[in-house]
């Protein structure tokens, strides 16, 4: 089940509030508005019934008969309801039957056919009856207003909701280019910065203390560059002199023995030289300062040959290199295409397990290996300098070939991606489409 975000909730949460404090506020306003409208229903009534008394006691019935009849023959109020009763006959008056009333004495309540009215019934001398009634507006009232304060309501929710949306539309469309910038960043483009808004708000604020941590992290990893870059470069001439000295020794080794001392020295040396010379690359490649030879170059022959200059060392652990590679016409660096094959296919036959699959097409280059997979932690960080798997700890290496490879495939317009492939690790080297099809 997918989990609503924050701003989501931000959305929701804001209109439904609104309605609460809008629903509120509109409550004490009808209450306020019927009991006006029954205050004024009831002194009118009142006022018609003690006028009506005073024409009795003062004129006797027939005076009464007669201010009836001429109140229901003017119809001033055609909500106004009189009768006058004496025994079972309604001798006058505008109703035909006598209401039956629905609650107390003081005041009454009577069902009418076209809805119910308010009013007294007034006991006169003689055991007659006098009515005086409105018919009420608060059925009707209560419905209509009752209706227009829901749609009130609604309405307040509606524009509302309709409005956080569009902010909170906007603010996810800005987090979210925050968040592939950031990611961009994460992923080793630390030039890349937090894009500021014309508006220079509170996340404008944030993105740019953002963006002085990732300045201050990249001039960091740059000092750190620079001085992996001049240490490899100057410690590549004693290692150099160191070796040549070895080989003046190889020719006079009294032994045996120590010609083989002698000979795996000059190999580690040899390691160890090549270690630097891959570190001044990388240096360079990632700083943009290695002048790239390009050409036009076949992949598939470049791919083939690493192939083969590796498969002696994949038969010598018992594994077989599976080969399905295309020709495939590309602008680049021979050389730096060669030695990004063969340190993924390297690194495969060092650390992983069971037969390599390489293939080639228009589209990408990869390497699988069947060795175990990784977590996802370790994905993202295959590929930084320096940086190994647990499972390649015990192997020689520095963990720069992935880096190197990396910083080939990045100075070539491509991109190096590293992925679980059910059982194994994929290396995925996306080629450059304008490149590969020009």
């Amino acid at each position: 089940m997918k989990r609503r975000g924050a701003l989501f909730r931000f959305a929701v949460g804001v209109p439904l509030i609104g309605a609460l404090i809008a629903g509120a506020l509109f409550v004490p306003i009808y209450r306020e508005a019927v009991s006006h409208i029954r205050t004024e229903l009831r002194t009118s009534v009142e006022r018609d019934s003690w006028d009506l008394e005073v024409e009795f006691h003062e004129g006797g019935i027939e005076a009464l008969k007669a201010a009836i009849a001429k109140r229901t023959e003017r119809d001033l109020d055609p909500r106004a309801i009189y009768g006058l009763r004496d025994g079972a006959d309604i001798i006058a008056g505008n109703v035909r039957n006598w209401p039956l009333t629905r609650k107390g004495d003081a005041w009454r309540q009577f069902d009418l056919t076209d809805g119910n009215a308010e009013g007294q019934i007034v006991r006169l001398f003689g055991g007659r009856e006098l009515l005086v009634a409105r018919r009420s507006p608060l059925q009707t009232f209560d419905q209509h207003l009752a209706t227009q304060l829901a749609l009130a309501v609604l309405a307040v929710f509606a524009l509302s909701f309709g409005a956080t949306l569009l902010m909170s539309r906007r603010l996810r469309q800005r987090v979210r280019r925050l968040g592939r910038a950031a990611d961009a960043i994460r992923h080793g483009d630390l030039t890349r910065r937090l894009e500021l808004s014309p508006a220079r708000d509170e996340i404008d604020g944030l993105a740019e203390r953002f963006n002085q941590t990732f300045a201050d992290l990249e001039r960091t990893v740059d000092g750190m560059k620079q001085v992996g870059g001049h240490l490899a470069h100057d410690l590549r001439r004693p290692l150099q002199g160191l070796k040549r000295r070895l080989e003046s020794l190889l020719q006079r080794a009294p032994d045996r023995a120590t010609e083989n001392a002698l000979i795996e020295c000059i190999h580690e040396l040899d390691e160890l030289l090549e270690t630097f010379s891959a570190l001044l690359r990388l240096g360079k490649l990632e700083a943009g300062g290695y002048a790239l030879h390009r050409e036009r170059i076949d992949l598939g022959k470049i791919v083939g040959d690493a192939i083969e200059f590796l498969a002696p060392l994949a038969e010598q652990t018992g594994r077989r290199l599976l080969q399905e590679i295309v020709s495939v016409p590309y602008d680049g660096d021979r050389h730096l295409w060669f030695q990004l094959a063969q340190n993924l296919i390297g690194n495969a036959i060092a650390h992983g397990r069971g037969d390599i699959e390489v293939r080639l097409d228009a589209e990408e280059f990869s390497v699988r290996d069947y060795g175990p997979n990784l977590d996802v932690g370790t994905l993202l960080q295959m590929g930084q300098p320096y940086f190994r798997a647990d499972r390649a700890r015990s192997t020689p290496g520095i963990g720069i070939g992935m880096a190197l490879a990396r910083a080939i495939a990045e100075a070539h317009g491509g991109e190096m991606l590293c992925e679980n492939a059910n059982t194994g690790l994929r290396v995925r080297v996306r080629l450059k489409a304008a490149e590969s099809k020009r």
